[in-house]
């Protein structure tokens, strides 16, 4: 017997094709597993632990019995600490279990069947996703050749249908960052056009070129919609806690999207978020620090490669590495560093079409590990110019 029919939300998740920008990611896993030496540089998971006093709130919460249901809007105490950390009123926060999952919750609320959502290319891999769930279609404009955000091209894009503009700034993954006078013009756009602004800003303290330039103090007032969490900032990626900072109807509609769809978020998790959001920047300074120092020493590397090349982030965990020197396809240059380097990145062309013809490598791993995998890729890039035998499994 035939199983049901599936919905039609079932068939917009994969026209998104959203998991195809995982598939070396997920196969080089299996690799590691298996015990092949694969060097990683695909996923923004930081490799340390939390802050040990993140660690302490958590064992502490489990052990005092907070494993109960909360408020649906979240705990008091963490929508004050996002508050104050945000720069905003605790009634404009609600409490979600991370950004992907504010991402969706948004969309959800804001969007549905015949509208459109514009997001920038290169864009994070899950948005078209985010947005064919919710029943609209991303509308897809490309970046400046640089990969930075093109405003104009944004405004050129919007139609009747258009419901919000989805950014990310700093961008996964191309590290670019939105500027006051993009806001300023976005501002224009989306009061004149009815639209929302919803920017996912989980890279906001890993800024390489000065202070963060927020959403919600620069954004169109009632219209903004910022999307964020502690998985990166504070290495906390299983987590799963993060918070959108919304105007009110909005709040009050996701208070019942969090009743269908989750009742609150573990009390001993948000405890451990107030923790984290208790401790001093100066707690961090040091892992958030080390992400501009390795950006700096793959640009050097890549940049020396013939064949590579590479610009520095604004911000972010990631660096755009430019392979059209040495093949214009990136799949088959990521496959290429898999196989015969054992180095594993991600395809650009799975973060959208500006995207093409690059890949993106993670910053989490040490110094020493990215310089090994970039003697790897030396040596792979130089096969492909034909100045060296071909590799067969990697070398180094």
């Amino acid at each position: 017997m035939a199983e049901p029919a599936l919905s039609p939300a079932a068939a917009r998740l994969a026209a998104a094709g959203q998991a195809s920008a995982w598939a070396i990611a997920d196969e080089a896993l299996r690799r590691v597993a298996a015990g092949e030496d694969i060097l990683l540089m695909t996923l923004g998971d930081p490799v340390c632990p939390p802050h040990p006093a993140i660690v302490e709130a958590t064992c502490k919460a489990l052990h005092g019995g907070r494993t109960h249901y909360t408020p649906l809007l979240g705990e008091p105490a963490l929508r004050a600490a996002v508050a104050r950390a945000e720069g905003c009123a605790p009634d404009d926060v609600v409490i979600v279990p991370g950004a992907q999952h504010a991402a969706l919750s948004v969309m959800a609320m804001i969007a549905g069947e015949g509208d459109e959502v514009i997001l920038s290319a290169p864009y994070y891999a899950t948005y078209p996703g985010v947005v064919a769930s919710s029943g609209a279609r991303p509308h897809v404009v490309p970046s400046r050749p640089d990969l930075s955000i093109d405003v104009e091209a944004i405004a050129a894009a919007i139609t009747p249908a258009t419901r919000a503009i989805f950014l990310n700034s700093p961008c996964n993954p191309s590290g670019a960052a939105l500027t006051q006078a993009d806001f300023a013009r976005l501002s224009g756009l989306c009061t004149a056009h009815d639209l929302w602004l919803v920017v996912d800003e989980v890279y906001a303290r890993f800024r390489f070129d000065g202070a963060h330039v927020g959403a919600w103090a620069n954004g169109p007032a009632g219209r903004t919609v910022v999307l964020n969490s502690l998985s990166k900032s504070h290495a906390m990626t299983g987590y799963r806690i993060g918070w959108v900072l919304a105007p009110p109807a909005l709040v009050r509609a996701l208070a019942d999207w969090q009743a269908a769809a989750l009742f609150g978020v573990s009390q001993f998790v948000q405890d451990a978020a107030v923790a984290a959001l208790s401790l001093p920047e100066s707690a961090f300074a040091t892992y958030r620090s080390g992400f501009a120092r390795r950006a700096a020493q793959v640009v050097e590397r890549a940049n020396a490669i013939p064949g590579l090349s590479a610009r520095m982030p604004v911000g972010g965990m990631f660096v755009m590495l430019d392979i059209r020197g040495i093949h214009p396809d990136d799949r088959i240059v990521a496959r290429r560093m898999l196989d015969e380097a054992g180095v594993a990145v991600v395809p650009g062309s799975g973060f959208g079409p500006s995207g093409q013809g690059h890949v993106r490598v993670s910053l989490t791993g040490d110094a020493a590990m990215l310089d090994r995998a970039f003697d790897r890729i030396a040596l792979m890039a130089a096969a492909s110019a034909g100045l060296t035998a071909p590799l067969g499994r990697h070398a180094g």
